[in-house]
C-alpha cells in the first residue's frame, strides 16, 4: 500500500482527501491518502517519524510551504521559482520539492473568460506575498499583465522579484486600491482581510485561493464572478497526482469531476 497525506495546520477542512482517494478508487490503485496537523517547526520530526518505504508522498499547506524546502534534496523547476513548495515526492535519495499550484494558477487563469471573468484584461492584482502569491507570479509571467502585489512585509519583496520581475510591489496600506483592477488574485489569509473589507466592494473577478470557513472575507463584499479556493485546490491536485503516480491525466475532464466532488 501506497500511502501519502497532506499536512498543515489547521488540518481538519482539509478536503484534499476526497480528491486524490477519489482517483486512488477509480483507477484501481493500491494507495491512501490521509491528512495530518503539522504546525510550523513541526514537520523535521514527521519526516523522521514517516520515513518507511511505504509513504510515497505527501501534500504541504500553510504554513509548511516554505519550511518544507530545508528537507528536499532537490527542487523541481518552479519550486526555485517561488521560493516555496506544496508537494514532497519520495526519491531514493530523500524528497523532491514540486510547487504544483503554479499549474492550479495557469489551469485556472487561462479559464477566467470561460467562466464570466473578462476576456480582455490588462492586469491582475495580487493580495499577499507568501508561497501561494508567488506561484500566482509564475503562472502570470510571460503573460503580458501588468501585476501588483500588496503586501504587508517587505523582507519578502525579494523572492516575489525572482518568482516575476514585471511587478509592481505595494504596500498593504494601500490594498484598497487593489479593487481597481479587472482581475484580483487573493492569496492572503483570511484574518489579513479586515483592514481592507470594511468599505469595500469587489467588482473584478476574483480568484480567492481560500475556501474556509465559507463564504471568505472578499466572497462577503464580491459582487462578481469567481473562482474559489477549492477550484484552485482541485486544479494543483490534479498535477500532484501526475507527479505521484508519473501518471498523465485528461486535464479538463479531471477538473469537472473533482471539482463535482467538493
Amino acid at each position: 500500500m501506497k500511502r501519502f497525506a497532506v499536512l498543515g495546520s489547521p488540518i481538519e477542512h482539509s478536503l484534499s482527501p476526497v480528491l486524490h482517494n477519489f482517483l486512488y478508487k477509480k483507477l484501481d490503485l493500491q494507495a491512501e491518502y490521509d491528512r495530518f496537523e503539522v504546525k510550523q517547526g513541526e514537520l523535521k520530526d514527521f519526516l523522521a517519524l514517516h520515513n518507511s518505504e511505504e509513504w510515497w508522498g505527501l501534500s504541504l499547506t500553510m504554513p509548511l510551504k516554505e519550511e518544507g524546502m530545508r528537507h528536499c534534496d532537490s527542487l523541481a523547476e518552479e519550486a526555485l521559482e517561488t521560493s516555496s513548495i506544496n508537494t514532497l515526492k519520495r526519491v531514493t535519495s530523500g524528497w523532491t520539492g514540486y510547487n504544483t499550484d503554479v499549474f492550479g494558477f495557469r489551469f485556472l487563469i487561462e479559464r477566467i473568460a470561460g467562466a464570466g471573468g473578462p476576456k480582455e484584461y490588462e492586469d491582475v492584482s495580487i493580495l499577499g506575498a507568501g508561497g501561494t502569491a508567488r506561484a500566482a507570479l509564475v503562472a502570470l509571467r510571460d503573460s503580458g499583465k501588468k501585476a501588483k502585489v500588496f503586501r504587508r512585509n517587505s523582507e519578502r519583496d525579494q523572492s516575489l522579484l525572482r518568482a516575476n520581475r514585471d511587478i509592481e510591489i505595494i504596500d498593504w496600506s494601500e490594498a484598497s486600491r487593489a479593487f481597481d483592477s479587472a482581475v484580483i488574485i487573493n492569496c492572503a489569509p483570511a484574518d489579513a482581510m479586515s483592514s481592507i473589507t470594511s468599505n469595500a466592494q469587489c467588482r473584478g473577478f476574483l480568484l480567492d485561493s481560500l475556501y474556509s470557513p465559507w463564504p471568505t472575507p472578499l466572497m462577503r463584499v464580491s459582487d462578481s464572478k469567481f473562482f474559489s479556493g477549492k477550484d484552485l485546490l482541485v486544479a494543483q491536485a490534479i498535477q500532484q497526482f501526475e507527479v505521484f503516480f508519473d501518471i498523465s491525466l485528461e486535464h479538463d475532464s479531471t477538473f469537472t469531476e473533482l471539482r463535482a466532488l467538493i
